[in-house]
């Protein structure tokens, strides 16, 4: 197999400081502070420091992306599918022969005078005795221009329909049990037919609108596993090389599992269905000894995915992009090392364990679609960027997941234009939507979350603690939580459980955080009780809850 150089060495400091560009002057901040041993202070005027950290963190993750793209661009079929002008174009895919069709939906696509039906999937809820839904069913296709889907409810009756996220603008149509819209963007959606658009859903209706495919590999086009449309069984610990392409293309079902340790220049990509139910052992206790379905490592044996990478095993410069992965009994893509993308995933799981998107240094997770059951969104290694993604959340773990036991400091991470549709948390005390459950010696810092939009949540929105856990041993120390800013976050309503922000002891703290223009229910939060907070004085410090002229509500 011919061999693509190694990706760039990256530099021994895992973490990006520049100097803080000029800020500009006069914002405004109402609100407060909340200070080690329990000293309360008012906030009425500039926060020079906040606004500096987001730009700091903002202008590293800038400079992230641009030697990521560089990296990305060396790889002979590593060009991202993203929107593009041009003529109007519309590609729907072959289901092979057996695969499980909907019971609950079909849909139609038009798009200048053409119309085409796209094949409407259906896999069954596999964690019965706690799923609160009963099956899931989703589309996909791929379009240039403008198209209109009609999505036909094949079972019951409706009342209306809508599409989340609301913050997409879709516009509808219902008449005759049909919710009829025009995309004129690549899009991941949900469509929801009332009464039945709000926790729990029973039949979800999934769209997955691509973009067009522009670097399509041939199959004969030497270092490609090559995957056209119909089943291929190849089982667990599919070997990934150095320099390999594996595309499956639209109209594929792969019954796989892909490993790797060390491996540079990969990648994985195309419209088909990568589908684990081989995997699933029926019991939660055995299935969490199964493999992922894309997992490629940075550690030598031995090692847990909290410590830092391998020298000798580390990966990089692997780009995953535009699959669907249906059905994994276990974690579902994690790719450690450095110089990583994932873009356009589509993930449904049902077991706990089966987290979305893990993604190493130097990382871009972006435009994917998680619908799991456990931590959705990772960003735990940084430097990362996690923008564009559409977050379904089962009944276990979190749509963002800040910190899990590690070991090694991290920092530098900007999480924005990020949607969370659903969230089905109904009684674990752990859960939130941010969530920071730190248990390891690493200092995590520099993480700026802005422009989330949260829909149908109901349970607890911050959950940022460190905690002394069963998975971590206490004799290797603890860490700290600092420098965090969450601005412009917003939800549809309230929490029944308060958040909690928490240190294990004074030494080990959360630190130096900032809840900004926080809009709960139309409300902006200019205090802990506003935001049905609990702070904890003894192991916290430098806490903000404020607002800007720009919340609405704000004073």
């Amino acid at each position: 197999m011919r061999r693509l150089p190694r990706s760039t060495a990256v530099a021994a400091a895992a973490v990006l400081l520049l100097p803080a560009p000029a800020l500009a002057q006069g914002g405004r901040y109402v609100g407060t502070e909340y200070d080690q041993g329990g000293i309360v202070r008012s906030i009425d005027g500039p926060v020079p420091s906040v606004d500096r950290l987001a730009n700091q963190v903002t202008a590293a993750t800038d400079m992230m992306l641009a030697g990521l793209a560089r990296e990305r661009a060396r790889l002979p079929y590593g060009q991202l599918d993203g929107a593009s002008g041009g003529p109007a174009r519309l590609a729907t895919y072959p289901a092979p022969a057996g695969s499980p069709r909907s019971d609950q939906y079909s849909v139609g696509l038009t798009q200048g005078g053409r119309h085409d039906d796209s094949f409407v999937y259906q896999v069954a809820a596999r964690k019965t005795d706690t799923n609160r839904e009963r099956d899931t069913s989703w589309t996909s296709f791929s379009f240039s221009g403008a198209v209109t889907v009609t999505v036909r409810k094949l079972a019951g009756t409706a009342t209306g329909c809508l599409v989340r996220p609301q913050s997409a603008g879709i516009r509808t149509t219902f008449a005759g049990n049909a919710c009829t819209f025009t995309l004129t963007r690549p899009v991941n959606v949900s469509v929801e037919f009332a009464p039945e658009t709000t926790n729990p859903v029973p039949h979800p209706m999934l769209v997955f609108a691509n973009p067009p495919e522009t670097n399509v590999p041939p199959p004969d086009a030497p270092n490609v596993l090559y995957l056209g449309p119909g089943v291929h069984e190849l089982g667990t610990d599919v070997p990934l090389h150095d320099g390999e392409t594996v595309y499956v293309a639209g109209g594929a079902w792969v019954r796989a599992a892909f490993k790797a340790t060390g491996v540079h220049d990969v990648v994985i990509r195309g419209r088909g269905i990568l589908d684990g139910t081989f995997l699933d052992t029926g019991s939660q206790a055995t299935n969490t000894r199964q493999p992922g379905l894309i997992d490629i490592d940075c550690h030598a044996p031995g090692q847990t995915p909290q410590t830092p990478c391998s020298p000798t095993e580390n990966s990089s410069n692997v780009v995953v992009d535009g699959l669907t992965l249906v059905n994994g009994p276990r974690f579902n893509v994690r790719v450690l090392g450095d110089h990583i993308t994932v873009h356009n995933i589509k993930v449904i799981s049902w077991w706990y364990k089966t987290d979305c998107i893990w993604a190493g240094n130097y990382s871009l997770v972006e435009d994917n679609f998680c619908k799991v059951n456990d931590d959705s969104l990772k960003p735990m290694t940084g430097p990362s960027v996690i923008r564009h993604n559409v977050v379904w959340q089962l009944e276990d773990g979190s749509p963002f997941q800040l910190s899990y036991n590690l070991e090694y400091d991290q920092a530098n991470f900007h999480i924005y234009a990020d949607d969370v549709i659903h969230d089905e948390h109904i009684s674990n005390d752990r859960q939130a939507i941010f969530a920071a459950l730190h248990g390891g010696a690493a200092r995590m810092r520099r993480y700026l979350f802005e422009n989330i939009h949260v829909e149908d949540a109901d349970w607890r929105l911050f959950n940022v603690i460190l905690e002394n856990n069963k998975f971590y041993d206490p004799a290797l120390g603890y860490g700290q939580i600092s420098e965090l800013v969450f601005r412009d976050i917003r939800t549809d309503g309230q929490f029944s459980q308060a958040g909690v922000i928490a240190g294990i002891d004074p030494g080990h703290r959360v630190d130096d955080t900032s809840l900004v223009d926080l809009d709960i229910a139309g409300r902006c939060a200019q205090s802990a009780a506003d935001g049905n907070i609990a702070i904890d004085p003894a192991t916290t410090d430098r806490i903000r809850i404020m607002a800007s002229p720009r919340c609405r509500g704000a004073s």
